[in-house]
């Protein structure tokens, strides 16, 4: 993939603040185009730079007010298969692959307590998960779903 070009960071720079923002907002912004901007938009979906626009949602104003951490451990032999249904998941909104004790760190929202625990039984008899140590948030620090562009 080449590299983003000043253009492309502006663009994308702006569609982090607002991705609801018109192609001739961000044309002005620019000091571009208009359709250009539009065929810049449509080439950095199209390579899978931009994966999508959303709406971010605070989760505990729609009731998700229990959010925690599953470290996991897999079978080697049935990695693939485990992260494929994990990955699957409503629950789960990110999981990373890592090296070291632990294969996966999976971050995930519950509405309760008790709901969290069900998810625990159900990521425990998940085929090809070993072991899973669950560390619940007692505070978000910092949550922040930009990326710096340099």
């Amino acid at each position: 993939m080449s590299e983003l070009d000043e253009k492309d960071r502006a663009i994308i720079r702006l569609l982090q603040t607002d991705a609801r923002m018109p192609a001739s907002e961000i044309a002005e912004k620019i000091g571009m185009p208009e359709n250009t901007v539009r065929f810049r938009i449509k080439r950095l979906v199209e390579r899978g730079v931009i994966r999508g626009f959303v709406a971010i949602v605070d989760p505990r104003r729609i009731g998700l007010n229990v959010s925690a951490a599953f470290m996991i451990k897999l079978d080697p032999s049935h990695r693939e298969e485990a992260i494929g249904e994990l990955k699957n998941w409503d629950e789960i909104l990110n999981i990373y692959q890592f090296s070291g004790e632990y294969d996966l760190i999976a971050v995930a929202f519950a509405r309760d307590l008790a709901s969290l625990q069900n998810l625990i039984d159900r990521v425990k008899r998940v085929g090809g998960v070993r072991e899973v140590n669950v560390l619940v948030t007692t505070r978000v620090i910092k949550s922040q779903p930009t990326y710096i562009l340099e």
